[in-house]
């Protein structure tokens, strides 16, 4: 072997591989994704939706939403416990209606609206629960687009916030969303942020 294909491959050898990254495409077989808290999670084009399970394969704790684009949630399931043998406590299930299509989000633009939601809240006690309904005005911001890089990828992203004000209750959320991926992902919830830490094809 000449010492010119020696080196070509010892170089070749040396490259590191190719990112597996994700595309517009891997939705439909599902997206795994890990935050800042140490949670892993999947996110899933089914039907019309996109449902995001943010907590996938934690033994307690659980987050699972139905959305649309993985921004507009229409319906979801909390239980935030992270010991198994922690007694107390419940689950949340909220289903919420938008007035109005809420649009693709596009950077520089915005989206006003109302949400009606209806909740669940499961506990211990004897009662079992009780149910509440909210109405909300709420706004979203659409803010300018950059580039974000996860798992050795380069994504363009368009950070969106939300603010939701109700009677009773008000709360922020954040999510980062991909235009190129058609989905978007929370990085906060009330002011506490939880970014991503990865992105790769399930």
């Amino acid at each position: 072997m000449t010492r010119f294909a020696l080196t070509a491959c010892l170089l070749l050898t040396a490259m590191p591989a190719a990112a597996d990254c994700v595309t517009a495409n891997d939705l439909s077989k599902g997206v795994v994704f890990a935050r800042a808290d140490g949670h892993k999670g999947r996110v899933i084009a089914k039907g019309n939706g996109v449902f995001v399970d943010y907590a996938a394969g934690a033994p307690v704790w659980s987050d699972n939403r139905q959305t649309l684009l993985g921004i507009y949630e229409l319906s979801s399931t909390h239980y935030r416990v992270e010991d198994p043998n922690m007694v107390g406590g419940g689950s949340t299930d909220t289903v919420q209606s938008f007035r109005g299509k809420p649009p693709v989000p596009v950077a520089g633009q915005g989206w006003s609206g109302v949400v009606k939601a209806h909740t669940r809240q499961n506990n211990s006690s004897e009662s079992g629960g009780y149910d509440y309904d909210d109405r909300f005005k709420v706004s979203y911001a659409f803010l300018a687009e950059r580039t974000v890089k996860l798992s050795g990828c380069s994504y363009k992203a368009i950070p969106v916030e939300a603010n939701f004000v109700g009677k009773d209750n008000s709360h922020t959320q954040r999510w980062l969303y991909f235009p190129d991926l058609g989905f978007g992902l929370e990085t906060r919830e009330n002011g506490v942020d939880n970014g991503l830490t990865a992105l790769k094809p399930a």
